[in-house]
């Protein structure tokens, strides 16, 4: 979860104040015997800090902690450049400030309010006392008051809570807004100049920050290096000296410039912004190892807490064009998700968006509807039969026979962005596309295992889901990963349309069977849910006929508006939530990632490979 950042201090009952650190922001995975330090972009920082990771390993609870790695002064106050020293030097005290718990015990607590699961993490440190870890304190309502004490004691700034408020995973949000009292800043090195006089290697350093997607020229920093750092820094860079200008603009500078590909992030002092949005006297702090290139964006000018400019309220109704078909949509200000106020509108801006990324997995496969008309909190429904006197002449359907209703039906077939419009006009929230198309109706694309959980514990969701790949990779299968949107999480075998639903259904029937004898604490195969024993189900029941679930980038009708997304089988890990992957959150992933579900419309497994190995298994 990231801060915002508001222009000055205030006060609030729905708030707490809690001191802004000047470190390393770190996860800590705990489970017994295995502890996970990380950065924000998930390098592990056990080998760098390794005392906190060491102090975090004796804990007899496991849990997921969000804080603040830090090296103090002789004043009491986080230093980022003695915490730099201490990474080259191992001199100084660490400190490991932990305001934050998302997990205690594999339990999922990031829906609890913040003020609970402080309290939760509380308790655990008072009760472990791991060494150099502490509690990160705060204050309620008084944040002016707060400010002016961190003033005083020349801290870095202040951190503004909301008390109440969930942990949103990956997400910046205004319920966390960071109130600063040093000017320092965030900067892509994309270039150095000459050097100049006594000095070698390089003069100063050349400074961007993304403006959206343009990389912009925020100043030069000459300052702040040692001789051994500026022999250090410029070996880091010249693997990357590039001819080519990294910037939207090329600024008017004397210096002989040397471009370098945008790659490390400096951390940086200054005494203001100027009127042309450029750092003065800006001083070099270090590098931020934890922070990603894209993460560093302009920011010159911040959120207030003056009372928003209202947004531009979207038509009611209107027309929109789609290809060469214009579409009526109806009702877009209607609140689909009325505990966070998104409205029917942006679920269908969001499949304009998306349309491209979604359509090749609905193409040519039957619909199964899921209408939400009043949101996710009124009644829903599911409609396979269209009524083709009553829908518009463009769409596409199919007559297929179904034998539970010994009737044809008119299937609707989402080829186009039009389609894909329509159904969510109809408030179809999520898109349920078969497993085959109709060139081969009875032979799906690929298998799919349902991992779905009763219990919100997450971590166990995950090892079933690794407990799948494992099988995979022994029987030298691909297979690929996504959040549900919901719960639990989708684990496909592409198959290429060469089989029969029946020959697909039993081998993931013995897929599910193998996994669950190697965890048959935390899954099984009973239908029944009275059955179960609070277990996670893994449903190799999907791979028949007619059976749907989310596709990739589906919204869910789930607070939060989450969609199912792909992942890679990295991030499959105990920091993993679907909460991360909302309609606000997977267009840039997707910027960054690309489509990672396209190998699952590939060449596909080969089925009869798998079986000889699972019976050379079973033999064995």
């Amino acid at each position: 979860m990231l801060a915002h950042t508001a222009e000055k201090p205030f006060d609030g009952n729905e708030w707490l104040f809690e001191n802004k650190y000047d470190g390393y922001r770190a996860i800590a995975v705990i489970n017994p015997g295995d502890v996970m330090l990380l950065s924000r972009n998930k390098l592990s920082f056990n080998s760098p800090f390794g005392p906190i990771a060491e102090a975090l390993g004796k804990m007899s609870h496991t849990a997921v902690l969000d804080g603040e790695i830090v090296v103090e002064n002789t004043a009491g106050r986080s230093d980022f450049q003695l915490l730099q020293n201490y990474i080259k030097s191992g001199k100084g005290i660490l400190k490991y400030y932990v305001f934050d718990m998302m997990a205690l015990d594999g339990n999922d607590i990031t829906h609890l309010s913040l003020l609970e699961r402080k309290e939760l993490l509380r308790l655990l440190l008072l009760q472990e006392k791991p060494a150099g870890v502490f509690y990160s304190e705060h204050v309620l309502h008084k944040g002016t008051a707060f400010f002016k004490k961190a003033v005083t004691n020349k801290s870095e700034g202040i951190i503004a809570k909301k008390a109440n408020s969930p942990y949103a995973i990956g997400q910046r949000s205004g319920n966390w807004l960071k109130i600063k009292i040093s000017q320092q800043e965030e900067a892509l090195i994309i270039g150095i100049t000459a050097p100049k006089k006594s000095r070698h290697y390089f003069g100063a350093l050349l400074l961007g920050q993304y403006d959206g997607k343009d990389l912009k020229y925020i100043g030069k920093c000459g300052t702040g290096f040692t001789e051994v750092l500026l022999k250090e820094l410029y070996d880091m860079f010249q693997p990357y000296f590039t001819t080519a200008l990294p910037l939207v603009q090329k600024p008017a500078l004397r210096d002989t410039v040397q471009w370098i590909r945008p790659k490390y992030v400096a951390q940086v002092k200054f005494t203001e912004w100027t009127q042309d949005n450029h750092l003065r006297h800006p001083v070099f702090l270090g590098l931020r190892k934890d922070k990603t290139p894209k993460e560093v964006q302009f920011n010159a000018t911040t959120t207030t807490m003056k009372k928003p400019v209202p947004t531009a309220k979207r038509e009611n109704d209107f027309d929109v064009k789609a290809g060469k078909t214009t579409l009526h949509l109806t009702n877009q200000n209607k609140i689909y998700f009325p505990d966070d106020g998104i409205t029917k509108g942006d679920v269908v801006d969001y499949y304009i968006k998306i349309a491209d990324f979604i359509l090749p997995y609905l193409k040519n496969r039957p619909q199964s509807m899921n209408r939400f008309p009043n949101g996710i909190k009124g009644p829903s429904f599911y409609q396979k039969d269209i009524d083709i006197d009553k829908t518009p002449s463009w769409l596409k359907t199919e007559k297929i026979f179904s034998e539970s209703n010994q009737a044809n039906i008119d299937y609707l077939i989402c080829n186009d962005k039009a389609t894909l419009l329509y159904m969510a006009n109809l408030g179809c929230i999520e898109i349920n596309p078969w497993n085959s198309t109709l060139k081969k109706p009875d032979h799906p694309d690929w298998i799919v295992m349902d991992i779905d959980p009763e219990k919100k514990d997450f971590t166990a969701v995950v090892k079933a889901a690794l407990t799948v790949k494992e099988v995979m990779d022994e029987l030298e299968t691909d297979c690929y990963c996504k959040t549900s949107g919901a719960t639990g999480l989708h684990v496909y075998i592409p198959l290429g349309a060469k089989y029969h639903y029946d020959t697909v259904k039993i081998l993931a029937q013995l897929i599910a069977q193998e996994v669950h004898a190697r965890i048959p604490e935390l899954t099984s195969l009973e239908r029944s849910i009275k059955k179960r024993e609070h277990k996670i189900y893994i449903d190799y029941l999907q791979n028949r006929k007619g059976q749907t679930l989310a596709a990739p980038y589906s919204v869910r009708p789930k607070p939060g508006a989450t969609v199912s997304t792909p992942l890679e089988w990295q991030e499959v890990n105990d920091l993993l939530s679907p909460s991360q992957f909302t309609i606000h959150t997977i267009l840039d992933r997707l910027e960054q990632k690309g489509d990672l579900w396209k190998p699952v419309l590939g060449k596909g497994a080969d089925v009869a490979k798998i079986l000889k190995k699972l019976e050379a298994g079973n033999k064995s």
